[in-house]
């Protein structure tokens, strides 16, 4: 049972101080450059531990499917060297556009073992409505030479887009037209593979992430083999690295975080990765809790909706939290601020049940970062901490009325996006700086080893119509902090207005704890909204003109996937929620009074 308290390095920061008020902060730690990739670690433990489960994902009786450290790179060899038969050369694009699987693991190591380059994109683009428009942008400037998918009946709808029809197709199910994957990991002989793997160098891009393309046309970002091994690194030496692993993970490996962070950690450390079929979302989550009633994990990466709703399930169930906290030695959070109430009720938990605390951890980081920029490498206990600077690269803290816009430059950083190079020099600033969009403030400006808070994108940020500026960062967090858990989630609005306003999501669990339970809708639950009305008001009375709430609405329907309100990962979009909810934001300014809306 793995139980070993946790090895954090020192909480330390080196500080330059430029005249004009800028600021470079660089971890002291030692770092030395990575000249290996994380492909490299799979025949390793195939040679040390055959027979130890890599990869496990549910089949359709409920069981698990399994597939060993041993079988798994007899299959990548085999796929390899079936690519390289069917022409593949360096260079090469091979689009993934179905979900996490082990036949996704294998052929995407397969292909970046031999240099052609991986290229995983959303499946919601091919199935959710209106998401071919965004795929046929990614294909045009992707234009791969071979496209993998689970089934290919149920992607056959991306054929329509003619730079993904004149690819090669592969197919788990065998669907007409397409290769079977089966084929492909049943060849025998790889001398081509094993040549083609000696020359792949640590520069080589390895991977294209495209982002969610929350304001526009979704970005291709090259990830070099040397970004990501670096990425690994800088968080091994910042919190001692764990022995083998096991974790039940739904995080996508389209994104940065489900694949350079959990599935290369996962490889790098000989671990087990069981692919979470469930996701953080009420109507799927039950799958997350079947799978982590019977999977002990040794750590867990969620984003802050996933915990909230783990918390509500564990307290109804104190049975379930046993099997998920028994064996655990790290939770991690990334993507939003998670709510002071959740980060308390995971500490009060995670101790009731286990007689021990288990840090709560969490990062910030970027697709452009592989995605590592700094980490709580301690317990955090306050919402918003991002901690400091990892070892190897440099923050470059720009002032910005009270609050620092943040810039990074490491060898982790990604040279640049697929296709689009006045985007990537606009990317960069005079220094080599990688302008990640955001803003950041200490702590403690007093002491600044204690890290580090995330504070807004500039781009959720507005103004007022009186010309001052809304951060956002700052402001969600501490509303939802003073619902006191009785918020879901919340979208600001107020550009261009006399005042902020609120789009409200119920965290269903809490409210009912309010509710007298004659309300068949809690939204409209006339002691849900007094509590609300009250807290906001408290709220109110803490904070500037500038970020006082004037009214409230609180929705009835979630935040669609389909619609871009919410993304694979599980976070609202602020932008998107305004545009698509356009009306609804109209109606909480209206000078006639509108039954939706709750006046503060």
């Amino acid at each position: 049972m793995s139980t070993t308290a946790l090895t954090f390095a020192p909480r330390e920061v080196s500080i330059e101080r430029r005249a004009d008020g800028t600021l470079i902060l660089n971890s002291p730690l030692e770092w030395e450059p990575c000249d290996w990739r994380i492909t490299d670690f799979l025949p390793r433990w195939a040679d040390a531990v055959p027979d130890r489960v890599f990869l496990a994902q549910r089949n359709a009786k409920g069981g698990w499917d399994e597939i060993t450290y041993g079988d798994a790179w007899s299959q990548v060899q085999a796929a390899g060297q079936s690519l390289i038969d069917m022409g593949a050369k360096p260079a090469d694009k091979l689009a993934v556009l179905s979900g996490n699987s082990i036949e996704n693991a294998v052929i995407s190591f397969a292909a970046m073992s031999i240099g052609v380059v991986l290229a995983p994109i959303s499946p919601n683009y091919t199935l959710m409505p209106g998401g071919l428009a965004r795929l046929k942008d990614i294909a045009e400037v992707l234009r791969p030479s071979f496209v993998f998918v689970q089934s290919g009946r149920d992607f056959s709808a991306a054929r329509a887009i003619p730079e993904l029809a004149a690819a090669t197709w592969i197919s788990v199910d065998g669907a007409p037209e397409t290769v079977p994957f089966h084929t492909l990991t049943a060849r025998t002989g790889s001398d081509g593979f094993e040549r083609a793997s000696r020359e792949v160098p640590c520069d080589a891009v390895a991977k294209i992430l495209f982002t969610s393309g929350s304001t526009g046309f979704p970005k291709g970002v090259l990830n070099t083999h040397r970004m990501m091994a670096s990425s690994l690194q800088m968080g091994s030496l910042l919190v001692s690295p764990p022995a083998a692993p096991v974790q039940v993970e739904w995080l996508p490996w389209h994104h940065t975080m489900g694949s350079n962070v959990i599935l290369h950690s996962i490889l790098k450390n000989g671990g087990t990765l069981y692919i979470d079929d469930g996701r953080p979302l009420p109507q799927l989550f039950h799958k997350t809790i079947a799978n982590l009633r019977e999977i002990s994990p040794t750590a867990m990466f969620n984003v802050p909706a996933g915990y909230n709703l783990l918390c509500d399930a564990i307290e109804k169930d104190p049975d379930l939290g046993a099997a998920v906290f028994k064996r655990m030695d790290r939770l991690s959070y990334a993507g939003a601020a998670i709510s002071q109430g959740t980060l308390e009720k995971l500490y009060r938990l995670t101790s009731s049940i286990t007689g021990r605390s288990i840090p709560v951890m969490s990062g910030y980081g970027t697709t452009e970062t592989a995605p590592t920029i700094s980490t709580t490498h301690w317990a955090t206990d306050q919402p918003g901490e991002i901690g400091l600077p990892a070892p190897g690269l440099r923050l470059k803290l720009i002032p910005v009325t009270d609050t620092y816009e943040v810039r990074v430059k490491g060898p982790n950083v990604t040279p640049g996006y697929l296709g689009q190079p006045e985007l990537t020099e606009k990317a960069f600033d005079e220094e080599g700086f990688y302008r990640i969009g955001d803003t950041v403030s200490f702590l403690d400006p007093q002491k600044p080893e204690r890290g580090l808070r995330f504070t807004g994108r500039i781009s959720e940020n507005f103004k007022l119509a009186n010309g001052t500026w809304v951060s956002i960062g700052n402001m969600r967090a501490a509303i939802l902090a003073a619902t006191r858990g009785v918020l879901l989630d919340i979208v600001v609005a107020g550009e261009n207005r006399e005042a902020c306003a609120l789009l409200c999501w119920l965290n269903p669990t809490e409210a009912a704890r309010i509710s007298n339970g004659q309300a068949a809708d809690l939204t409209c639950d006339p002691l849900v909204i007094q509590f609300l009305k009250d807290r906001f008001r408290e709220y109110n009375e803490t904070v500037g003109s500038s970020e006082r709430i004037c009214s409230f609405s609180l929705l009835k329907d979630p935040p669609s996937m389909a619609a871009g309100e919410i993304t694979d990962k599980a976070y609202v979009n602020q932008r998107a929620v305004l545009k698509v909810r356009s009306e609804q934001v109209e109606r909480l300014y209206a000078n006639e009074p509108n039954p939706d809306v709750v006046l503060v």
